[in-house]
């Protein structure tokens, strides 16, 4: 777990503490700095067990990710149980450069803890962590893996080899996932899967003379389709059950999978349900959690619904200061919630306090 992020000249975080609950929902309007949390996380953790060049640079260049106006260098610094990590990005000299030189400069990186047993002591409580961009087409896809096991990747594709080779060979917690899902879905019976094809475009190289010639070639392969049985209908193709659906059977399986991660970073985790499911799916987490208590769930969410049935202490505000940038706070910090907690549910908190107050600097008592 990630009990705090300390983000400075990254994005629209010009310089933000925040503290971290197993389970965090951050609200407020589009555009006011709630998925660029996700992302400084996100990409903290992978430059610190990888190739920062590889995470900063080829994938989303400093250049682009660096607070407009910002003095000083980028960073994102993580604490944990085992203690604090942190990645550094020095801009080149004459940063920033002319527009046409956007994107091409030489960003220097750093990290600390230097030593390598701190280093991993600080790592391993959010190692294995997760950001889900999940598309209802992805999950309702058919698929091949090729892995063992399989694994849902960010966009959701690979579910229905995931659900497949846990119903073979893990049949108790793919039953508790069904459990789940028909808690959330009612009318859902069974979750089934046929054979289908599925292509894949490889590469290849074919020698020409002395030389190697790679191209690309479709091959296919025998994969795995998601099939639905209902109350009322049965053999009901993925591709034509609700978008809901499909968001909660991936989240579940990301969740309960064979490779289920420690930290689940997730945007808009109440997409596609209804109020009802919302308050369900909150219920599902709180048990996954119990039964994984090194899970951590961060996510994002725009739901009052939503936040009705979290403690106020698990909510965190964002929202835009008067300078452009993003600032960030407890839904219980607001002067005026001791007066009104027990008269309102956080949601109706939320949608009366609004954001705004935190840039202001509070409100009068």
């Amino acid at each position: 777990m990630i009990t705090s992020v300390q983000v400075q000249n990254f994005k629209n975080l010009r310089k933000q503490e925040i503290n971290l609950e197993p389970l965090t929902v951050f609200v407020g309007a589009n555009g006011s700095g709630k998925t660029s949390v996700l992302d400084a996380i996100h990409l903290a953790v992978r430059a610190a067990t990888g190739d920062p060049d590889k995470v900063f640079g080829y994938q989303r260049h400093c250049d682009w990710l660096y607070t407009r106006d910002g003095q000083g260098d980028m960073s994102i610094m993580c604490r944990t149980a085992g203690g604090e990590f942190a990645v550094n990005a020095s801009p080149p000299a004459g940063f920033p450069p002319a527009p046409d030189f956007l994107g091409k400069g030489q960003w220097e990186f750093k990290f600390t803890p230097t030593e390598f047993t701190a280093r991993e002591d600080a790592l391993r409580p959010a190692r294995l962590l997760v950001f889900l961009h999940l598309n209802s087409t992805q999950l309702a896809a058919p698929s091949y893996a090729d892995r063992h096991p399989p694994r849902v990747e960010y966009d959701g594709e690979g579910l229905a080899s995931v659900l497949a080779y846990m119903a073979l060979n893990d049949p108790d917690a793919f039953e508790e996932l069904l459990s789940h899902m028909r808690g959330l879905i009612p009318n859902l019976k069974r979750i089934r899967f046929r054979k289908a094809a599925v292509k894949r475009l490889e590469k290849e190289f074919l020698r020409v003379g002395d030389e190697s010639v790679e191209r690309r070639t479709n091959r296919v392969y025998q994969g795995e389709a998601i099939l639905f049985d209902f109350t009322n209908a049965n053999n009901v193709s993925a591709h034509t059950v609700s978008e809901g659906t499909l968001m909660l059977l991936g989240l579940l399986t990301v969740l309960l999978g064979p490779t289920h991660p420690k930290i689940l970073l997730m945007d808009d985790i109440e997409h596609g349900l209804h109020p009802l499911a919302q308050k369900a799916l909150l219920d599902v987490l709180a048990k996954v959690m119990q039964t994984f208590p090194d899970v951590q769930v961060l996510a994002s969410a725009h739901s009052p619904y939503l936040l009705d049935h979290l403690r106020p202490e698990q909510i965190r505000l964002m929202t835009i200061d008067k300078d452009g940038y993003a600032a960030c706070g407890r839904l219980d910090d607001h002067p005026l919630f001791e007066r009104w907690k027990d008269e309102m549910a956080p949601g109706e908190l939320w949608s009366l306090f609004g954001e705004k107050w935190l840039a202001e600097g509070g409100m009068p008592k």
